[in-house]
């Protein structure tokens, strides 16, 4: 991926027009702003939730057309939120980021530490198979901020275990070590299967195991 999707054309100088214009009728006072931004942080989640699709399914060379049409957004929309496709996966890896955040506190909330750790290294599990298609190449391509994403989940799924240890509910032997060896071999097993249906439960039986081998007796 260059800085620019060189076969995604630029949106049309009339349309990129007709929405500015939208945009500056809306005149402060007028009550409307606050819809504005209403509508532009909706739609940015719609083509960011679209573009994890895409990414998904095409891998990174999908098109900012492509984006746009999973949207049902112009791509004058999608430019002018996001210059090109890097802007999209910078972002997408931050929004994926934060969403994980969430997921995993609101675990911490509800379930027991041991249940918690479980469920998000199964979320874990599942992404990994879901993201394979483009998981290789945005190592490749954006290698620190893969590098950042991995250990944001991991510090995320760390703060989970320290929980469970200090509960009792895992056992104090299992080390942030064992946690990293859970992940890699859960990847690996996502990465080595070409049926994602088999992917997926080789990636979850990994999980299993690692849990019951990570679970205080008794």
């Amino acid at each position: 991926m260059g800085n620019r999707d060189p076969s995604a054309a630029r949106p049309d100088s009339a349309e990129v027009r007709r929405e500015v214009d939208e945009d500056t009728q809306i005149r402060p006072g007028s009550g409307a702003v606050g819809r504005l931004r209403q509508d532009a942080r909706r739609n940015r989640t719609t083509v960011l939730r679209a573009a994890r699709a895409v990414f998904r399914d095409r891998g990174l060379e999908a098109t900012v057309q492509n984006v746009a049409r999973r949207a049902g957004v112009s791509a004058a929309t999608v430019h002018r939120r996001f210059p090109g496709r890097d802007a999209l996966v910078r972002d997408l890896a931050e929004h994926a980021a934060a969403e994980l955040t969430e997921r995993f506190a609101e675990l911490a909330r509800t379930v027991p530490a041991d249940l918690a750790l479980e469920r998000a290294l199964r979320f874990v599990a599942a992404e990994a198979v879901a993201t394979r298609v483009c998981a290789p190449d945005h190592r490749e391509r954006f290698p620190e901020r893969a590098r950042a994403l991995d250990e944001h989940v991991h510090r995320e799924l760390h703060r989970l275990l320290e929980s469970a240890r200090a509960q009792g509910r895992i056992s104090a032997e299992i080390t942030d070590r064992d946690l990293r060896l859970a992940t890699s071999a859960v990847a690996a097993a996502a990465a080595a299967e070409p049926d994602p249906e088999r992917a997926g439960r080789a990636a979850q039986r990994l999980v299993t195991h690692f849990l019951r081998s990570f679970r205080s007796p008794g």
